[in-house]
């Protein structure tokens, strides 16, 4: 019942029950039974190396890669990500026994992590006593971790950057690998649309015995003009003897068949040309065109696409990024955790907001009642 609210006591023994007891074993727990927590930290950045010019990448129609680009954010949240990571877990227990670390028994027993913790439990206490943080200006990636015992925060630290390094080379090779695959199968396509190309002008030249149909069309026009001008002679000559001689004299008969056999022959160099009934010269040529002109242009993405693997191999066979230690783990002096006279003060505020306010509400509680 509200009107039945009481604190027990004088007001000076529940201010004692309620904040300045707590504060006590606060301070008893930090001074006297909790474990000492060394921290160790370490200062990295992901750089990258500047890449070669990639020569006629940008002209490549068909969407070669070259390999660029400059350190990011995204590299330095990827190792972030890394360090946090269950596999960074399993590795760094694997290499030191991290479990046996956390569960030992310099741990006290608050802070000891219990020895049969699920895999989540001991992921969750593992970062808790790691601290990755990444400056925005500098993008420096900031490595702090707590540890019971000194040399070994140094060695959890520097296996955590180790680790992260062999990362780090192990993603941009797989990029590289990567790239150099696509380069390299774009190039394939390339080589089998440059043979093709070849063979289709192959293929005309074969199926219609003609080595180049732009000089067979010139040869013809000469042809043509040969034949039309000893015509025009041969009518110039049938027409002087008929102007004097019988129509069926020997003499206009052989000229007026010369006349004939020229006429005839104009007539078959023009069909070859220009093709009635078969194709002609002129459509023969304008696919020899098309033909040469698929030649030279699979030739061009030929020559740009090797190009491009060339640059590409460059870039592959070195490390294009890797991990820079601007601060190598370091060794703590003394032990920086716990925080006695921080958390002795923290409890002690934090006691006597909470008890000013149980008491503020208990008051209002009684004022009402009366």
């Amino acid at each position: 019942m509200i009107s039945s609210v009481r604190l027990p006591g004088s007001k000076s023994g529940r201010y004692l029950v309620a904040v300045l007891v707590p504060t006590l074993l606060t301070w008893l727990y930090l001074g006297l039974l909790a474990a000492d927590g060394y921290v160790s930290r370490a200062q990295v950045m992901v750089e990258q190396e500047s890449s070669v010019a990639t020569a006629g990448a940008a002209e490549l129609a068909m969407g070669l890669l070259s390999v660029g680009g400059g350190k990011s954010k995204q590299d330095a949240l990827l190792v972030q990500s890394f360090m946090l990571s269950r596999t960074m877990l399993e590795y760094l227990d694997a290499e030191l026994g991290l479990r046996e670390h956390f569960s030992g028994p310099s741990v006290d027993f608050i802070g000891r992590m219990d020895e049969d913790a699920s895999a989540e439990e001991f992921l969750e206490y593992y970062r808790e006593h790691l601290n990755v943080t990444i400056d925005d200006d500098s993008l420096l990636i900031n490595v702090e971790f707590v540890a019971f015992d000194p040399a070994f925060a140094q060695a959890v630290v520097g296996k955590l950057v180790a680790r992260s390094e062999e990362f780090v080379n192990e993603v941009s090779r797989q990029f590289a690998r990567e790239q150099l695959r696509f380069v390299q199968e774009e190039v394939e396509k390339a080589n089998d649309r440059l043979k093709t190309a070849s063979r289709e002008v192959i293929e005309l030249q074969r199926s219609n015995e003609v080595f180049s149909p732009q000089k067979e069309t010139e040869a013809i026009g000469e042809i043509l003009a040969q034949l039309e001008a000893e015509l025009a002679k041969q009518r110039t000559e049938l027409k002087a003897l008929s102007g004097f001689m019988n129509p069926t004299a020997p003499d206009v008969v052989a000229a007026r068949q010369r006349v004939e056999a020229l006429q005839a022959q104009l007539a078959q160099e023009r069909a070859r040309m220009v093709g009635k009934q078969n194709p002609g010269l002129n459509d023969l040529m304008l696919a020899y065109q098309d033909a040469e002109m698929n030649v030279r242009l699979a030739t061009e993405v030929y020559k740009t696409a090797l190009a491009t693997l060339e640059a590409t191999r460059l870039d592959s066979v070195r490390k294009v990024k890797y991990l820079v230690s601007v601060d190598r783990p370091s060794l703590p002096d003394s032990a920086e955790l716990p925080r006695i006279m921080y958390w002795t003060l923290t409890v002690f505020v934090f006691m006597n907001l909470a008890y000013f306010v149980v008491t503020l509400i208990i008051a209002t509680i009684e004022d009402h009642r009366e």
